[in-house]
């Protein structure tokens, strides 16, 4: 297989593939393993199996590709510090639902974001710490709303268990 990267304007990258063997997540085979492990993630009493996009080179690649995600299943973004973040869908042919969450875990506002979309969402917060994408609708139709708590304690496990340090990304599990 042969994979080339493209880096894009926004801190944006594509990827370019010359074979369709594409996870449920459109990763592509046998790519980034550790990338592609599911991890469970609580939100508000809502058991989720999420990706974890923890590099820049990670959160730059995102979804991009995915055709469909299972249900109740996302990636969530970890980023060191707390700012503003934007979005965008180039090359995710798949329409997503956003959440903005602030290094307390809670979540502060929800967009939609349509397939292929090329415009940036961003957060109004500068506050926002990891970010959760989900199918398109996932936060309405399943009633999370601003002020709903993700499990620091589950997303500092899934850091660990990926080889990286929580408190690298200062994530101070709940007591």
């Amino acid at each position: 297989m042969v994979c080339t990267a493209l880096l894009l304007g926004v801190g944006a990258c594509a990827f370019f593939v010359r074979e369709n063997a594409f996870d449920a997540f459109g990763v592509p085979a046998r790519e980034c393993k550790s990338f592609e492990a599911a991890f469970p993630l609580t939100l508000g009493g809502k058991k989720l199996s999420v990706r974890a996009a923890i590099t820049e080179l990670e959160r730059q690649r995102g979804l991009t590709g995915c055709r469909g995600l299972p249900e109740n299943s996302g990636m969530i973004f970890v980023y060191p510090d707390e700012s503003r973040r934007g979005f965008w869908m180039r090359s995710v042919p798949v329409g997503l639902s956003v959440g903005f969450f602030d290094a307390n875990g809670i979540l502060l506002e929800t967009h939609e974001m349509r397939a292929n979309d090329l415009s940036v969402t961003s957060s109004r917060s500068e506050r926002v710490k990891f970010v959760l994408e989900m199918p398109s609708g996932w936060f309405d139709e399943n009633g999370v709303r601003a002020g709903t708590a993700l499990s620091l304690r589950e997303l500092a496990g899934i850091v660990g268990q990926r080889g990286f340090s929580p408190e690298k990304f200062e994530i101070r599990p709940e007591e």
